[in-house]
């Protein structure tokens, strides 16, 4: 039982950590970064970047935080410059004009490329730097900052196949451990940890809330809308409401391009927003204690994270909704004093409702997904307590916690394949 505690509160430890801007670019930008601290050389000649489908759907709209470039080109041109690897995902922190003006001068040279590889399968990045003196090759796999191979040569000399197809199977186990455990293991886990190894739990409490308050300083911006449609008595003062506008605000805040750091979850800022504003919403409209915040906190991120290890690191669906909100709905009925059958209850009204919701990549615009995901998931929650609760062999549903999360997985590989590469299709074709 003690090694049990100790690996999951391990998993939440390496799962939960700050993130700056959107976690696509912030992964080509560290893994730049990391070239140039392997490289001897002190003139740059080329980068050149492939990454995955997915990653490159996801960098393509987004913006740079602190600065007003957008994309993967201008993420890699912030790593070689100004990144520190050692601040892991806050590798291009706290840019300035100054530095976005450098990055827009390297950019102008032509010597930094980033393409599509359609053969990459999961997230995957590789990156070449060629310096007046030497060849670096970086490679990325599986999660954002998993650096799976180095490789430093002579700039006269050419490197060898890439070691892509060979670490598949060998890069991503530290992401199945979760599957290991069960939801009962989660609840124990929850109920019984002492509160003072949770108290870590507390600072993403305030950052993901720092950044909420920014995004509602966004005039036009949909947290503001939400609260003036609530002052004119268009839509209801709740719970789910204040979810909504919390962390609509702050993806919308983080996704415009600023400074401020989220706590992410499972890889994304955008996830963690959802788990940690969507439980501490619940807990602000019904007075409910800290501790029970952050107990619902950790049973909201494992689940999270045994969800995304089947559903994968990216894929054609939104995470806000099937992997962080669906963890949200169970921490909702775990504040409410719910039993596991009702927790089971909210998961089915999830994932029987929402899980067709697509991710067509980073932007301002995802501020609506998570406004939904978090509402619903509030909403899911209360009806799972009222007993309205979707037959649970409905669809892709199954009784069993493990399975359906399986199902879920296999919908979106090898499933939505085909989808991812139409909407990626459908954005390429606006940047024509």
């Amino acid at each position: 039982m003690e090694e049990q505690h100790n690996i999951l509160l391990n998993l939440l430890k390496e799962g939960i950590t700050p993130a700056t801007g959107c976690t696509e670019p912030i992964a080509v930008a560290y893994a730049v970064a990391k070239a140039k601290e392997e490289s001897t050389g002190k003139n740059m000649m080329s980068i050149q970047v492939q990454v995955d489908s997915n990653l490159y759907k996801n960098g393509l709209m987004v913006t740079i935080p602190g600065t007003k470039e957008q994309g993967l080109l201008a993420a890699a041109a912030f790593g070689y410059l100004f990144g520190r690897t050692e601040r892991r995902f806050r590798v291009i922190d706290e840019l300035t004009e100054k530095e976005a003006r450098e990055a827009k001068a390297l950019l102008a040279q032509d010597k930094i490329t980033v393409t599509l590889n359609p053969d990459y399968q999961g997230l995957h990045i590789e990156v070449v730097l060629v310096t007046d003196l030497d060849k670096v090759r970086i490679i990325i796999d599986g999660s954002h900052l998993n650096v799976v191979s180095t490789e430093r040569i002579d700039k006269s000399e050419d490197f060898k196949s890439s070691p892509c197809p060979d670490l598949k199977n060998s890069t991503r186990g530290s992401n199945y451990k979760i599957r290991e455990y069960s939801l009962a293991d989660f609840l124990q886990f929850t109920e019984n940890i002492p509160i003072a190894e949770l108290k870590f739990l507390k600072e993403g409490i305030r950052m993901n809330l720092a950044i909420a308050r920014e995004g509602l300083t966004i005039k036009s911006g949909v947290g503001s809308a939400f609260i003036k449609l609530r002052q004119e008595g268009l839509i209801p003062d709740s719970m789910a409401t204040d979810a909504q506008i919390l962390c609509a605000a702050a993806s919308e805040a983080r996704m415009a391009g600023s400074h401020l750091p989220v706590m992410s979850t499972a890889g994304s800022g955008n996830h963690g927003i959802t788990a940690f504003l969507t439980n501490y919403a619940v807990v602000e409209h019904e007075h409910l204690p800290e501790d029970k915040l952050l107990r619902s906190l950790a049973l909201t991120n494992l689940i999270t994270f045994f969800i995304k290890s089947y559903t994968g690191t990216l894929s054609a669906m939104c995470g806000c909704g099937v992997a962080a909100g669906i963890g949200a709905s169970a921490g909702v009925v775990y504040l409410l004093g719910g039993t596991v059958e009702k927790i089971m209850g909210a998961l089915y009204n999830m994932v029987g409702s929402i899980s067709g919701m697509i991710c067509d990549g980073a932007k301002e615009g995802c501020a609506y997904k998570l406004a939904m995901a978090s509402g619903w998931a509030v909403q899911s929650a209360l009806l799972s307590l009222k007993g309205a609760i979707i037959h649970n062999t409905d669809g892709i549903l199954a009784p069993e916690f493990k399975q359906m999360f399986q199902n879920l997985g296999y919908l979106c590989d090898p499933g939505m394949i085909e989808t991812d590469e139409a909407i990626l299709d459908i954005m390429l074709k606006k940047t024509d």
